[in-house]
């Protein structure tokens, strides 16, 4: 199993395993920049897509034509009975919203709101975006402490949008994938972008061994 970042963190910043970690995370990101175009995959288009969801995309990185394939990669594992949906990385509660008002299932939202990747404003919006959707719920906690713990169904959808480096990307994956179930759809959020070289590193080393079920432009969704 991959290191949590999050439980370096216990160690006081010139803790030589907290030192050592960090050091080997920015050299990871350099390579991932350095090496930006080897690490493409092969881009995949779905022949048809839902209607495009009435959404606020103020609120969110996610665009009108990731949200369609999201919905498509929903509708896709909706035989996939007694099952959640996971999200990793809720910020605003936008794409929670997107997930859960078109399913009946349960959808974990997973983020801790401590300032990686959300903070109490974030945290107000995504109560608000989410107040009417009873099959919502908020596990306020870090990726690997919520996957560790999990007491939840098996998950037949997870999308991660978390923090975009290599060393949190990589180690969500992982963290994450025993906890789906055959048939399941992995999607990962801004996969494509320089700035993230990382989480694109990240996705196609997962890619090698792994179906692919789209790829579009930052957004890539694996068939498990």
């Amino acid at each position: 199993m991959k290191t949590d970042p999050f439980s370096i963190k216990k160690y006081s910043k010139y803790h030589p395993k907290r030192l050592s970690f960090t050091i080997q995370a920015r050299l990871l990101e350099k390579e991932a920049q350095w090496n930006f175009e080897k690490y493409e995959l092969s881009e995949k288009l779905l022949p048809a897509l839902p209607a495009v969801p009435d959404l606020n995309y103020s609120d969110t990185a996610v665009t009108p034509i990731q949200a369609q394939y999201l919905l498509a990669a929903l509708a896709a594992t909706e035989h996939l009975t007694d099952t959640v949906v996971a999200e990793v990385g809720s910020c605003r509660g936008v794409t929670t919203q997107l997930l859960a008002q078109s399913t009946q299932r349960q959808v974990i939202a997973v983020d801790p709101y401590i300032g990686y990747g959300g903070f109490e404003e974030d945290l107000l919006c995504f109560k608000a975006n989410t107040a009417d959707l009873t099959n919502v719920i908020h596990e306020r906690t870090v990726s690997g402490a919520a996957a560790m713990a999990w007491q939840h169904p098996p998950i037949s959808m997870i999308f991660i949008d978390a923090l975009h480096d290599y060393v949190n990307t990589a180690f969500d994956i992982a963290v994450w994938y025993p906890l789906l179930v055959k048939g399941a759809i992995l999607a990962c959020h801004d996969t494509d972008q320089q700035c993230f070289a990382g989480t694109r590193k990240a996705v196609f080393e997962f890619g090698q061994s792994t179906q692919v079920f789209a790829h579009l432009s930052n957004l890539t969704l694996f068939t498990i």
